[in-house]
């Protein structure tokens, strides 16, 4: 696509015509035509002729060299982010690195941006490479920290301080697979993923309201409202139909629209999900759709207020900590997100009998695996086969009762 952006004119016209279609502020596109041009004129001075990925990092890196990090260069990272959506041909909603800047040699981005690439073409989902340039540039970055910036400089002694640096321990297992990578594709001469330790994320208990629960919570619902009815047919549709919140905001009117049943690609795992729509839910977003305000978005579920732009994942989020508070629910140590619905759902159907290979499909999960998730929840079956424990005697009992051996 870079053919379309020979021109640093051409580019800087159509950013600002995609901020101004998706509503942004006059303010916030005069913010953009600033941090653009500070952009430009940097590549202009270095010899760039149109703007490339490549150069948006170069840029970054060099202005994070001179002037660390701060807001400046965060607002600036944003503006390549866009830049780099435009030349690729799409436009993602949210840019984030977790809260990490990440500086990186060139050698070392190249094998980021190609590594990427490869797993890109490998089919897997958006998310997953993510998480994978995550934590391959996390990685990086402390080998460089430890100053180490060439695949020549690497040692045993380096590969360990650098994961003993990467403090998110679930990154681990994506490091060994990088490593490994290096090894096959890369032509580094050892295989250094043996060094990586092993991080075992300990299994949590899934957040579950009772059905009695999940009912107060839809009756604190202000159905006679504008935003009541958006709420009310958002909420159904992740607690009586376990749909993901990613799914839900994607959700667009011709997929539901006069129909009994949904139809959709799943934005987590890219499969096709099938549900028979549920009266209850089929009845609250018609009434939805009747007041809902008059829009260009093909979402269903849009902004209350203008400009009347798609809802995000944080929305919902937000309306259902705002309904359980309101339903006056003693939530504990229990989350408060919508996949705690899902969650409530998967729970109600085992604990009625229905099977986990049924319960894996209405949820749409991909992997047969999920069933497992599905067992440590049926907690009722699991005190079928409860035993009793045996009476305490001898050096034990003894122990426990504080007496010296």
């Amino acid at each position: 696509m870079q053919e379309r952006y020979n021109s640093f004119n051409v580019l800087r016209n159509e950013l600002l015509e995609k901020l101004k279609v998706r509503g942004c502020s006059s303010i916030t596109i005069t913010g953009y035509r600033y941090l653009y041009n500070s952009i430009i004129s940097w590549l202009k001075d270095n010899g760039h002729e149109f703007y490339t990925r490549e150069g948006g990092n170069a840029f970054l890196q060099d202005y994070i060299s001179k002037h660390g990090n701060n807001q400046y260069y965060t607002n600036l990272r944003t503006v390549v982010y866009r830049l780099n959506d435009l030349i690729d041909n799409k436009w993602e909603d949210v840019h984030s690195d977790k809260g990490k800047h990440f500086v990186l040699s060139d050698e070392f981005y190249d094998i980021v941006i190609k590594y990427c690439s490869r797993e890109t073409d490998k089919g897997l989902a958006t998310g997953t490479i993510k998480c994978k340039r995550y934590a391959v540039s996390w990685f990086f970055h402390e080998l460089g920290i430890l100053k180490c910036f060439s695949l020549t400089q690497i040692s045993s002694k380096l590969i360990v301080q650098a994961c003993t640096r990467v403090t998110d321990h679930n990154l681990w297992g994506e490091i060994r697979l990088f490593l490994k990578y290096l090894t096959l594709e890369e032509k580094l001469e050892t295989d250094y993923s043996t060094l990586v330790p092993h991080y075992s994320k300990p299994y949590v208990i899934p957040s579950v309201y009772s059905i009695d629960e999940i009912k107060r919570i839809e009756n604190s619902v202000d159905t006679s409202t504008i935003q009541g009815k958006r709420d009310y047919a958002i909420l159904l549709l992740a607690s009586r139909m376990g749909l993901r919140s990613g799914d839900i905001v994607k959700l667009k009117i011709e997929d539901i629209k006069g129909k009994s049943e949904i139809n959709i690609i799943q934005q987590k795992n890219g499969k096709l999900l099938h549900l028979p729509m549920i009266e209850a839910v089929s009845t609250a977003i018609d009434a939805y759709l009747t007041v809902r305000p008059l829009s260009t978005a093909k979402e269903i579920f849009i902004n209350i207020y203008a400009p009347y732009n798609p809802i995000s994942t944080g929305t919902i989020r937000n309306l259902l900590k705002k309904y359980i508070s309101a339903a006056d629910i003693d939530v504990g140590n229990r989350k408060k997100g919508p996949h705690a619905l899902r969650a409530s759902l998967a729970s109600s159907m085992v604990n009625d009998d229905v099977s986990y290979e049924t319960v894996r499909k209405i949820l749409g999960h991909s992997s047969n695996n999920a069933i497992k998730h599905y067992a440590r929840i049926d907690v009722e079956k699991l005190r079928q086969y409860c035993l009793e424990p045996p009476q305490i005697s001898g050096n034990f009992k003894a122990f426990l009762n504080g007496e010296v051996m």
